[in-house]
């Protein structure tokens, strides 16, 4: 049964643009940071006598804080509003960052990724959720699109940030200018939610998450689905594509950067345009044809014979991506609104992104497994496969959502 929860997003007439342009900085920054360490890192770690295991273990403790805390922190937004989070995610990212910058051994590196995780966390769900409030219900899918478009923007440009300032000013050089810049965001934030007033203030029982209602909605199920599908796809992609285009094109690094940055652009610069168009024509079918897309140009992808049919495939990739995310993330919020009621955003959110952190994380799993068992094209076709599936049954699952 739906409970008439009044919505968090109480944001003056007027004041929603600043505060779009604030979290999607926000957004971008925790983006930033996320991708700067993979140039930078790995040999510092080394420099200090870490194990291949250990640098293993560095890394992985930005997603695995995040499995942890994405839907406690969404509930708790939802219960006490966004701006806190929002704020708390911001102050820890400097704090995490400047760590970086000064850790001299694995145990504090280790420490201060994982602090970045939660950062993300609180900055990801409190932060998508108020834009999601905030937005007029006609444009949420255009307004959430310009926050994804941004977290893609920070990906992408990481690594060439934080590899470019460390060979300008060495290893800590990269995390300082990164602090710097997010304590200007943090400034920008604080005046841009002057005016936020939660409307469940304190501690009434006000968006309290009825689990057994989230799990009920078959439109929630199926996007879970789609999403950690997809994130595998992501997830394979990123480890097995430099090895494949080396061993068969005799790919240089330069030539696997533009296939990455062919992949990235699309996927950038398409969710506005992708989110504005799942408010006019709905987001179902949208979203069904996206993962039926991505699918079939996943197993194409590895059965391409030359450098330039790669990019043209990759560029089709990230396209689809562009064109499954806002309209993916919009559907989830509604469908969990309409089940619990308003101010459940931010656990639409939290689980929306643990469903992609669950799937970016074993996407590496499955390519490390089984790819000297059977190959890489056996396994890009076994994943087509049931990520079409998964697809197809969507079309089932999501019928009680309202176009």
């Amino acid at each position: 049964m739906q409970r008439s929860i009044p919505t968090h997003a109480s944001i003056p007439h007027g004041s929603m643009k600043l505060v779009l342009a604030a979290i999607s900085l926000a957004l971008f920054m925790d983006s930033l940071v996320y991708g700067m360490i993979a140039p930078v890192v790995p040999y510092y770690a080394d420099v200090i006598g870490a194990s291949d295991l250990e640098i293993g273990i560095i890394f992985s403790a930005y997603p695995i804080v995040q499995l942890l805390t994405l839907m406690p922190v969404g509930a708790l937004s939802d219960r006490y509003g966004r701006k806190p989070f929002i704020l708390l995610g911001l102050v820890t990212l400097v704090i995490s960052t400047v760590a970086f910058a000064i850790s001299v051994n694995v145990p504090q590196l280790i420490l201060t990724r994982g602090l970045q995780g939660l950062a993300a966390s609180c900055t990801m769900t409190a932060g998508l959720a108020l834009i999601s409030e905030g937005a007029p219900p006609d444009k949420m899918g255009g307004t959430l699109g310009i926050a994804t478009a941004s977290q893609g923007a920070g990906i992408m440009a990481g690594p060439l940030f934080g590899g470019s300032l460390a060979e300008v000013g060495g290893y800590n050089f990269p995390f300082l200018v990164a602090a710097a810049l997010t304590l200007a965001i943090l400034s920008l934030t604080v005046i841009a939610l002057r005016g936020y007033r939660p409307q469940c203030p304190g501690r009434v029982e006000c968006g309290r998450t009825d689990w057994g209602e989230v799990l009920r909605e078959r439109t929630v199920f199926a996007i879970v689905l789609i999403v950690v599908i997809w994130a595998i796809g992501i997830g394979i992609l990123e480890p097995a594509y430099p090895l494949h285009m080396s061993e068969n094109f005799g790919a240089t690094a330069s030539m696997i950067g533009a296939f990455f940055t062919a992949m990235s652009i699309p996927n950038v610069l398409s969710p506005p345009f992708f989110g504005r168009l799942s408010d006019r024509i709905g987001r179902k079918m949208l979203v069904v044809v996206a993962a039926l897309l991505f699918a079939v140009l996943f197993s194409i992808l590895s059965m391409m014979d030359s450098f330039t049919l790669l990019l043209l495939v990759g560029t089709l990739l990230g396209l689809t991506s562009g064109m499954l995310w806002a309209p993916s993330l919009s559907l989830t919020i509604e469908s969990i609104s309409r089940r619990v009621g308003k101010g459940s955003d931010g656990i639409a959110t939290g689980i929306y992104n643990s469903a992609w952190a669950i799937g970016l994380a074993g996407g590496p799993f499955i390519f490390g497994l089984l790819v000297d068992p059977i190959g890489l094209i056996p396994i890009s076709l076994a994943y087509s496969v049931i990520a079409a599936a998964v697809a197809i049954a969507s079309i089932w699952l999501i019928t009680e959502s309202r176009d």
